[in-house]
């Protein structure tokens, strides 16, 4: 076991699967039990719904399981049977409230390392896929790194999880810098290659000399954040060739048997609502899970 290795099994010694029992949560549960076996962890599967005020009404005044209640933890125990990996699933949890809030609140309870979530696409129209919007409100809410297992990712065939190329997305924002240790690091213990790529939007483009000094200074705290990563990412030119338009970058994660990983920034509700994020532009597109960074996660373990 190298370094990196050691330091993923201390940042991902927690998995938590949490499922709506979809077909995609299913292919999400296979992901969440390979990462636990992978770093030695220990998998949590959660189901997380909203009572109804009969329900309410029976837990208060009876102080018995509602019917919705048994029915859930029932569902939860099939669901989770189906892991193939039964020594790895230490517990099963049926949470009741707002479904996004209730999973990040468990992921504080629980001491949760790493949020697993499967999510299904539905069309409307010709070519435009939309995602549920609990979904968002994960990636981009959750305090811990997230792998979000998209509707284009495909069912697979054989038992063990082939990774073969871990891609990094950045945008030369300090949002992306703690992106960069997990990319690497799980590229070393997947014994996978990189690729890197930064996103920038046209208007920046049309700005070189800006553009120059904004790679530079990526580059900096990018090794000052972790001076182990490749020496090449410290190079703003390099940085600057890998510079792709959205539309190409959306070919280049089509590729299946892949990882993608980019930093995100907590959002607002409303900010949510006025536009999509690239993450979720990226999830609806992707052949590969997409492993979602928040800025403060490479600092933080069960040990510091």
């Amino acid at each position: 076991m190298n370094d990196r290795e050691g330091w993923l099994r201390e940042r991902f010694d927690h998995v938590l699967l949490a499922t709506d029992f979809h077909q995609n949560s299913r292919l999400a549960l296979e992901y969440a039990a390979w990462l636990a076996h992978k770093f030695g962890g220990r998998l949590t599967v959660l189901n997380a719904f909203e009572f109804g005020p009969y329900s309410q009404t029976v837990e208060v005044l009876d102080s018995r399981p509602s019917r919705e209640r048994t029915t859930a933890e029932e569902l939860l125990q099939e669901f989770a049977s189906r892991a193939g990996r039964s020594d790895v699933i230490s517990e099963q949890l049926v949470v009741e409230g707002f479904v996004p809030s209730a999973i990040i609140k468990a992921l504080y309870e629980f001491d949760v390392n790493l949020l697993v979530i499967g999510t299904e696409g539905v069309h409307q129209g010709l070519d435009h896929l939309l995602l549920g919007s609990n979904t968002e409100a994960l990636m981009l809410g959750s305090h811990r790194p997230t792998l979000t297992v998209g509707p284009r990712v495909p069912e697979r065939v054989e038992r063990e999880i082939i990774c073969q190329k871990v891609i990094y997305i950045s945008d030369f924002s300090v949002a992306s810098n703690a992106a960069a240790t997990f990319a690497s690091a799980l590229a070393q213990a997947f014994n996978a290659s990189t690729e890197v790529y930064q996103l920038v939007s046209k208007v920046a483009l049309k700005e070189p000399a800006r553009l120059q000094g904004v790679a530079a200074q990526y580059c900096d705290l990018l090794r000052f954040a972790d001076p182990n990563l490749p020496a090449e990412w410290f190079d703003p030119e390099f940085q600057l060739s890998r510079i792709f338009p959205e539309e190409d970058l959306m070919a280049k994660v089509s590729e299946s048997s892949n990882l993608i990983v980019l930093g995100v920034q907590p959002s607002s509700f409303i900010q949510r609502h006025l536009h999509t994020s690239l993450a979720y532009r990226l999830l609806a597109n992707a052949a590969s899970p997409v492993l979602t960074i928040p800025a403060e996660a490479v600092g933080r373990s069960r040990k510091e």
